[in-house]
């Protein structure tokens, strides 16, 4: 870990922990804590910033709110600071919003609104999502991976510049789908 750390990211890893006792990833035995664990190991490995230990912090955090019952941003803002709050909120999906437009089109929508940390999170959420695929049933993997290749050709097409980190991110997520020979067509 960088010098520099507080011990916020470690106070934050015990209370993912802690929040996601009990989860499973889907279609697995797996602990659920170990994908925000994985997520903030790709940060690591991806991004060089002076703000490492606010990014790793949300990304250990970045589903508490959605998938967690009685987690507030106003209690990650209490415990972890009112900037990695705000990163969880951009990261916490609209389930209403989702049903209302289909989880495709919403996520093409969010990601294109994102801070540049939010998608560096949100990229390093799907690298981990894709790097597990083959823990799930065929069907989820072909329905992942097209959604997948959908978002990430809606991301380089936008007129916003992507930082490199975006840019190694989605060559990673997209080598991933190759080595795994889930590339499907989009039609």
């Amino acid at each position: 870990m960088d010098k520099k750390f507080t011990g916020m990211f470690e106070k934050a890893l015990g209370f993912a922990l802690e929040k996601h006792k009990g989860q499973h990833r889907k279609g697995s035995n797996i602990p659920y804590y170990w994908h925000p664990i994985n997520v903030a190991r790709n940060i690591e490995e991806f991004k060089k910033s002076k703000n490492l230990e606010l990014l790793m912090t949300a990304a250990l955090l970045h589903d508490t709110v959605e998938d967690c019952t009685n987690v507030t941003l106003q209690e990650i803002a209490e415990k972890f600071g009112y900037m990695t709050a705000s990163l969880v909120d951009e990261l916490t999906s609209d389930e209403k919003e989702i049903k209302k437009i289909g989880k495709t089109e919403y996520l093409k929508n969010k990601m294109m609104n994102l801070s540049s940390y939010g998608l560096v999170i949100k990229l390093s959420d799907r690298l981990d999502n894709v790097r597990s695929l083959q823990e799930t049933s065929k069907e989820f993997q072909e329905r992942y991976t097209k959604e997948t290749n959908e978002i990430l050709a809606h991301i380089e097409s936008w007129k916003r510049k992507l930082t490199q980190t975006h840019k190694k991110l989605i060559e990673k997520i997209k080598s991933m789908l190759i080595s795994q020979n889930t590339i499907v067509k989009n039609k």
